[in-house]
């Protein structure tokens, strides 16, 4: 089992116990459970800022490489990027047929991007947007939704063809 499956399997316990603490009578059971937890991530993140410190950037980025240790950097609000720019990372891995391109987030935390030139198939757009949430999802956690603007779909192909019975001259 490689240190990320274990990481995985580590947090659903973490919530399956939980789970099975606050469905108990005795709700103060689920308080401590809950406040112990929220110490124990604490102390973590208090070990891994001095580990960033002493690393210092340049060392904190390579480590981003590694998906487990990045999403433990983005719990502990350590990461050495921004919002945005992970964003940009994140969409520039996507291949897509159009390009997403990132505008900003809102005052309400809703990261905006614009899809250009992703086909004129309905079906093909919406896989490119949903494509697209999950990869922000993913790279900025901390973001409260995506919308995703997408160019309207092109009009529909008129076929024109002569009446039965008439000719061209």
């Amino acid at each position: 089992m490689t240190a990320t499956d274990a990481a995985e399997v580590a947090a659903q316990r973490i919530d399956q116990l939980l789970a099975e603490l606050r469905s108990r009578p005795d709700r103060r059971a689920a308080d401590i459970g809950e406040e112990l937890t929220r110490c124990l991530v604490q102390l973590y993140g208090a070990g891994l800022a001095r580990i960033a410190g002493l690393l210092g950037p340049g060392r904190l980025a390579d480590l981003c490489a590694d998906p487990l240790v990045e999403s433990l950097l983005l719990v502990h609000d350590l990461h050495p990027l921004d919002t945005g720019a992970r964003i940009e990372r994140a969409l520039a891995g996507l291949r897509l047929a159009g390009a997403p391109e990132y505008l900003g987030i809102d005052d309400a935390g809703v990261a905006r991007l614009r899809l250009a030139g992703a086909g004129g198939c309905p079906s093909s757009r919406q896989a490119a947007v949903g494509q697209i949430e999950e990869a922000v999802a993913r790279a900025a956690p901390e973001v409260t939704g995506v919308v995703v603007e997408t160019p309207p779909a092109p009009p529909r192909l008129l076929q024109v063809s002569l009446r039965p019975g008439l000719t061209v001259p």
